[in-house]
């Protein structure tokens, strides 16, 4: 495959740069669905009471309806004028939930996108890893001042780097993805198979960012180690763990690791840009490439369905939440603050949680507004799609009078 494709987001928490150029789309059927908030509130500071245009018991009303159509029409203006293959997302406001997808999963065969389809999720994955390490730690069985080499060895200066260092991107871990001898190896053989290993042994070959603790940098490389370290610390394969430990009991049954279990059908396709024209990336390099730090796979409504289940105190307690969301300084666009795998933006609505991704062929963002208990999950299926903007664009139909 042409160096050409090289991707610029890859699976990088933000910085995905609009491709302009792409086809146009046709819009997919309307599906929407208008149903009462069934997952209740938390104990983590979650409002209770319902933001959304439903009855004052929280239950959802006529508005439910006017707000999905108005949802709708703003996913198909962005994707007619980003000119995206796709997009599916998923919002939820109170007592109303609304599923929406536009353009096609397919542009050979012509074939809609619907609500419920699978995309490759990239960094948002590194959320679902932070989760198994903090349960982990409230188990005792790992601390976050522990240094890495405790559980991993061959990371340079492991003795040096604690877990929490790893897990917000304070490390200083030079980035695996930013080496081209990776994109050199990983295009040019799609099929390998590749060890974290290898990937960390890429990362050593440079010199770190910086000393740990001394500064932020994201870095992809942290959470292939952020993967070892939750598997030395349980004992059990990643693919397990976080099947057992959080897709099973949130009800997250369409959302696996690609390349540590087995696929589910109805993966959409994904697509780059060479020279103006769309090219098929969905498996353009093996998910063993991103591993913990992005080869997630999922849907808009089992992401909306996660973030609300973390951040409400669902999956975590009350003394992990404050750890996950004990912010660092990252002056990375619209991200204003990084936690523990968890990601902090400005928005329409004010401040959203939760994170972004971008992987070959496709880019995602999944926030929820805790403070207005509003949620906004938006999949595409183009790299460096603007789904920052797609969010922000369906906040503001939120917001608006």
């Amino acid at each position: 495959m042409s160096r050409v494709l090289r991707p610029t987001a890859f699976f990088s928490c933000i910085g995905v740069v609009l491709l302009a150029g792409c086809m146009s789309s046709s819009p997919a059927p309307l599906d929407t669905v208008a149903t009462a908030d069934d997952d209740g509130g938390g104990s983590v500071g979650v409002g209770s009471a319902a933001a959304g245009p439903g009855g004052s018991d929280g239950t959802p009303g006529a508005g439910c309806d006017e707000l999905s159509l108005e949802l709708q029409r703003a996913l198909d203006a962005a994707v007619e004028a980003q000119r995206l293959p796709g997009a599916a997302a998923a919002v939820r406001l109170g007592g109303c939930s609304w599923l929406g997808a536009a353009g096609v999963a397919d542009t050979e065969a012509d074939v809609a996108i619907q609500p419920g389809d699978l995309f490759r999720a990239g960094s948002i994955t590194k959320t679902f890893v932070s989760t198994l390490a903090l349960m982990l730690r409230a188990e005792g069985r790992l601390s976050l001042d522990d240094t890495v080499s405790a559980y991993v060895g061959g990371v340079p200066h492991g003795e040096k780097i604690s877990v929490r260092q790893i897990l917000n991107h304070t490390s200083g871990i030079f980035d695996y993805t930013a080496l081209d001898e990776f994109w050199t190896a990983a295009l040019d053989d799609p099929t390998r198979t590749w060890t974290p290993a290898e990937l960390i042994e890429l990362a050593a070959s440079k010199p770190p960012y910086f000393e740990p603790g001394r500064g932020f940098a994201y870095s992809n490389t942290n959470y292939i180690i952020a993967g070892l370290i939750v598997e030395a610390a349980s004992g059990e394969p990643i693919g397990e763990l976080l099947r057992s430990r959080v897709l099973e009991p949130a009800g997250l049954a369409h959302t696996y690791l690609d390349g540590a279990e087995e696929a589910v059908a109805g993966l959409v396709h994904g697509y780059g840009r060479s020279r103006g024209e769309l090219v098929e990336m969905t498996s353009a390099i093996d998910a063993s490439a991103a591993g913990a730090a992005g080869a997630l796979v999922s849907t808009t409504g089992d992401l909306t369905s996660f973030y609300r289940k973390v951040l409400d105190g669902a999956l975590l307690g009350p003394a992990e939440l404050e750890e996950m969301t004990a912010w660092v300084d990252a002056p990375l666009g619209e991200v204003t603050g990084y936690g523990l795998g968890l990601s902090r933006r400005e928005s329409p609505l004010g401040v959203l949680v939760g994170h972004d991704g971008g992987i070959w062929g496709f880019t995602s963002s999944s926030y929820y507004a805790v403070d207005k208990d509003a949620s906004i999950t938006v999949l595409v299926n183009l790299e460096g799609g603007d789904v920052g903007r797609i969010v922000d664009d369906l906040a503001n139909v939120l917001i608006s009078p």
